[in-house]
Order: structure tokens, then C-alpha cells, then sequence
């Protein structure tokens, strides 16, 4: 007797081995206890999920000598007949080879013709969206009203490519991927019947090689088992090219971290262990995804299909990186891929596509550099005998106190110090210095740190209010100004006058008097600020060298901490 391979061998017989498809199931179960049969279903959904096998499921429960019923016997003659393909009522017809008009014809002569033996004639349609325009148009008056002893089942991999026309006229039943740990399962039951020796993580890796396939998961395994009596992961790796888990997590590190050498070292350890890269990189993009959902999720192991050591390596990853970095890295492997697969040199293209992702390191989003502008700006005025961590280099006297940077005085305010530049003691060309304390009233300010702190003193209701407003400092009094729809505020904060007085005289260390003002601000549009963008020449010149879109505008102008 000849082998049959174990894809046939074990394909479903009833609708209770069916998995994966559960609503499908249901519907098509009700509908036979109920006598609701419908006389054209189109079933659609990716390759090895069982749309064909539904259907001759569907052909036995409607012929079956205890029929209709949603358990067929499966031993009857009209069964078996079904089952070995020699039902002279059933009818499989194959899409892609007899989708002319003629063929189309011939089927709406036969199906006027009776059963010979069952209830139904079942005519089975595979890969329907390869029929012509021509043959589609013939069909559709028998496909909506055929004779009470015809069922069509019309089955597809590309329900897109049918037209409208043949989908009103059909029960759509859409059939989904098999998720990884029910292939898994199924695996396991059919490894113990059949006697395959197979370790649990080499089931692992071929039910995720088959996405969501049972069918090409039966065909690898069937594939593996004639390679070795005892299989294990080493021997699944080998045979379908699988990257070790290894060099995945060492290379998304490199690249999450920028280090471009380690990049090329992995890189070059891949070619000598002959990985395909076109398959690797596929492999990646997925390693990538499971990361960036775990970045979201709080408990990502209850949707990815991860081993422990996969989860923990990730989450360590997460400590390193961010939801946006992750997401420009994905994007950038996914338009990589496409040149990978396209190029004829796959090494240089995986190479270079690398290199280019890992200067996503130092790169900070435009609005992130904008928000915090006036750090930057902080910490370039420092003082140039300082460091950006305020430690002098100038190899004097570190002072805990902070200077203010030398004033020097106009020349009508050095006339008015004749006295001094008169006197035969003091003779100097320096410029005259002028402490802070010597400062005129209206030239001092309220700094962005007397600020914060002032608010840290004021109850939070009465803090978040006056968050909102633009200050100053003019003479001795404190301008409070709110812009807009802020000036609803104005009365509450009015009426804290007299502590608002007290906390700012305290930070500032003279008495103040406050001073509450509205004004109307006319919002700025940012379909304004985009035109105004876009008229520069030099965005022009810019976004066309790199071939860039503005994705947002936000204005620097107008900011609440801008003092005078």
C-alpha cells in the first residue's frame, strides 16, 4: 500500500476535528439542526485552514443516511463515497483550470439533473476567484436560484477578487489563521499516534513556521520526521533555516544600542552559517513586533507565543528603549525587507539597511526638542568656565554660590562717578562692575526657578491656575497675564491676592504687590503655521533633499516662561 502523507492521512472527518473555527462551526451546526441550509456559502480565509475540508463535511452532513445532522456517521456509503472522492453527487471543481464560459455552461446543464443516490448535489468550487468575468456573469442566475437539490460551496484564498455580485448571492463564511498553540496541540496528539519522537520546542517552532496553516504544519512535520527518529529544535533549525534565538536577541540589541560593529560581526557569522537572509530578516521584523507589544501591554505573555527566556530577554530590551524608537526601527526593517527580497546582493542590502537603522540611537523627536528648548538654552549659557554638570574649569575655587554674569555700565553712568574716576587712588581702564543688588527695580525679573518654586508653596487648585499664565516683573509689582479662554481664571486668583503677595515677596525678597490682567490672544492655526512653513524657501530646499512630509507644526512663539 502506498504511504499517505500526513496531511490526507489526518484530515478532519467531522466537524468536532475542525479547530481554529469555531464561530464557522456553529453557524454551519445551528443551521443543519435547524433546516436553515442556505444554497450558496462562500468560504475565505489563507491556505491549510480547511475551508475544503468544511465543505465536504458539510456534503456528508447533508447526505448522510441520518441526515441532515451536524453529526454525521462517517460509516454509511454516502459517507465513505464522500470521504475517498467517488460521490457521483458531490463535485469538486478546480477554479484555476475550468473558469472558461464553456465550463461554466456545462455545470448549469448538469445541475438540473437529481441526485443519483443522496438528498443534495454539492458542487465544491475551489480557488473561485480564478473563474473569468465571463464565467462569473454565467453563474450568477444559477447561484441565486438553483434547484432545491443544489447546494454551492465556492471557496477562495482571495475573497477581494470576487465580485460584488457573486458575494450578495452567498452565505460568506470567513475562515481565520489557526493560532500557534492549537496547531501545537493538534501536533502533539498526531506526533503520539503515529509514534514521532519530538520535543516540545521543536513542536513549538514548526507551529509557528506554519502561520496559522495546519495543513503546512502536517507537511513540515511530515518532513522532519523522515530526517530523524528523534527530533529535536537543533534538527527543525537546520532543515527550515530558523535563526538561532541567540543571534536575534544579540543583533536587536546591537541595533537598539547603535553599535555598528557588533551589527557587522553578527552579520558576517549569519553568512558563514549559510542563514538565508531573506528569511532572517522576516524573522527579525517579527522579533521587533513581539517587542514593541510588549512595550505596550502590561502582560504581553498572554498574547505573544514566547518561550521564558524570550520574555525576560525583552524585558530587559524595554529598560533600553522606547515605544517610539521601536516603532521607527520596525517601520525601517519593514521597508528594508522589500529591498532585501528584491536585491541582488541580499548581504550588502541587509548590511546597509542595518547600518542606517542603528542611527536611530541618537535621535530625538523634533516635538521632545522643542517642549524642552529652554534647557538647551539653560545650559548654554553657563558660565564658559562651566560644564553642563556646573563645575568650574577654570582651576580656581569651586563656589557654591552662583554669579551673575558682569554688567557693564553705560558711558553716562561712569560720567556720573567723577568723584571716583577724579581720585589719584583708584586708577583703572577695567569696566565698572555692578552687583545684582545695585540693579534698578525695572530691569530685574522673575527667573523661571522663583517661579516654580512659588508655585510649590500655593495650594495645588490655586498653583494650577496660575500655571497657566505669563508673568513678569515690572518695578515692584508682579504682572500676572492671562491670554484667552484662561481669563476665566482672573476672579479666583484675585481673590488669593493677599497670598500670592506674601509667597512672591518671600522668593523674591522684596515686597511686591501682584497685579491680575486678561488679554484676548488670538489662537494661531496650525494650517496657518503650515502655509507660512511651506512659503520658505529653505523648508522647500530641505524637504525635498530628504524627501520629507511636515507631520506636525507646533510654534515656539508665545511660550508662558518667556520673560522680558
Amino acid at each position: 500500500m502506498s504511504y499517505l502523507v500526513l496531511a490526507r492521512k489526518w484530515r478532519p472527518q467531522g466537524f468536532d476535528d475542525l479547530i481554529g473555527q469555531e464561530s464557522i462551526l456553529r453557524l454551519l451546526k445551528n443551521s443543519l439542526e435547524q433546516g436553515k441550509i442556505a444554497h450558496a456559502y462562500l468560504f475565505s480565509g489563507p491556505r491549510g485552514v480547511g475551508k475544503t475540508s468544511t465543505a465536504r463535511i458539510l456534503a456528508k452532513a447533508l447526505n448522510c443516511i441520518n441526515g441532515p445532522t451536524a453529526q454525521p456517521c462517517g460509516t454509511c456509503s454516502f459517507c465513505t463515497s464522500i470521504a475517498d472522492g467517488s460521490s457521483v453527487d458531490v463535485m469538486e471543481i478546480d477554479g484555476a483550470s475550468n473558469n472558461s464560459v464553456n465550463d461554466i455552461r456545462d455545470l448549469r446543464e448538469r445541475v438540473k439533473y437529481v441526485p443519483s443516490g443522496g438528498r443534495y448535489k454539492v458542487y465544491i468550487i475551489d480557488e473561485t476567484h480564478m473563474l473569468s468575468d465571463a464565467a462569473f456573469n454565467a453563474l450568477l442566475k444559477t447561484l441565486e436560484e438553483p434547484p432545491s437539490h443544489v447546494v454551492f460551496v465556492l471557496a477562495t484564498t482571495a475573497p477581494k477578487k470576487i465580485p460584488s455580485t457573486v458575494l450578495s448571492r452567498c452565505q460568506h463564511l470567513p475562515f481565520r489563521r489557526i493560532p500557534t498553540y492549537q496547531i501545537r496541540e493538534r501536533l502533539k496528539a498526531i506526533s503520539d499516534a503515529e509514534g514521532i519522537t519530538i520535543s516540545g520546542q521543536a513542536l513549538e517552532m514548526i507551529a509557528r513556521a506554519a502561520d496559522g496553516s495546519l495543513r503546512d504544519s502536517l507537511t513540515i512535520l511530515d518532513q522532519i520526521s523522515s530526517f530523524s527518529s528523534d527530533i529535536s529544535e537543533s534538527d527543525v533549525k537546520d532543515l527550515l533555516g530558523i535563526a538561532d534565538f541567540g543571534l536575534i536577541s544579540q543583533l536587536s540589541k546591537a541595533l537598539i544600542q547603535g553599535k555598528r560593529k557588533e551589527i557587522l560581526d553578527i552579520t558576517g557569522e549569519l553568512m558563514e552559517r549559510g542563514t538565508d537572509i531573506r528569511s532572517f530578516t522576516r524573522e527579525l521584523i517579527q522579533f521587533f513586533r513581539d517587542l514593541l507589544v510588549a512595550s505596550i501591554l502590561k502582560k504581553p505573555e498572554k498574547i505573544l507565543d514566547l518561550g521564558k527566556e524570550e520574555i525576560d530577554f525583552m524585558n530587559n530590551m524595554l529598560a533600553e528603549t522606547s515605544e517610539d524608537h521601536l516603532t521607527l526601527v520596525l517601520s525601517e526593517l519593514l521597508a528594508a525587507e522589500i529591498d532585501i527580497r528584491n536585491a541582488s546582493s541580499p548581504r550588502l542590502a541587509f548590511e546597509i539597511s542595518l547600518l542606517k537603522t542603528s542611527f536611530l540611537k541618537g535621535m530625538m523627536p523634533v516635538k521632545e526638542i522643542i517642549e524642552n528648548i529652554e534647557t538647551y538654552v539653560h545650559r548654554n549659557l553657563k558660565s564658559p568656565h562651566e560644564d553642563v554638570r556646573g563645575e568650574d574649569k577654570s582651576g580656581g575655587e569651586e563656589s557654591d554660590e552662583k554669579t551673575l554674569p558682569p554688567v557693564v555700565s553705560s558711558p553716562d553712568e561712569e560720567s556720573d562717578k567723577g568723584s571716583v574716576e577724579e581720585s589719584d587712588t583708584i586708577q583703572s581702564d577695567a569696566p565698572v562692575i555692578q552687583s545684582n543688588e545695585d540693579l534698578p527695580r525695572e530691569e530685574s525679573t522673575i527667573t523661571n526657578e522663583i517661579w516654580d518654586e512659588a508655585l510649590k508653596k500655593m495650594e495645588p487648585p490655586l498653583a494650577s491656575k496660575l500655571a497657566n499664565a505669563d508673568f513678569k516683573l515690572s518695578g515692584d509689582k508682579v504682572v500676572l497675564t492671562l491670554n484667552g479662554g484662561l481669563a476665566v481664571f482672573a476672579d479666583s486668583i484675585k481673590k488669593n491676592l493677599a497670598a500670592i503677595e506674601q509667597i512672591f515677596s518671600e522668593q523674591i525678597g522684596s515686597k511686591v504687590s501682584v497685579v491680575v490682567e486678561t488679554a484676548k490672544k488670538k489662537p494661531v492655526r496650525k494650517k496657518d503655521l503650515k502655509a507660512e512653513v511651506m512659503a520658505d524657501p529653505a523648508m522647500k530646499e530641505v524637504l525635498e533633499l530628504f524627501d520629507g512630509r511636515i507631520v506636525d507644526i507646533t510654534s515656539t512663539t508665545g511660550s508662558k516662561r518667556e520673560n522680558p
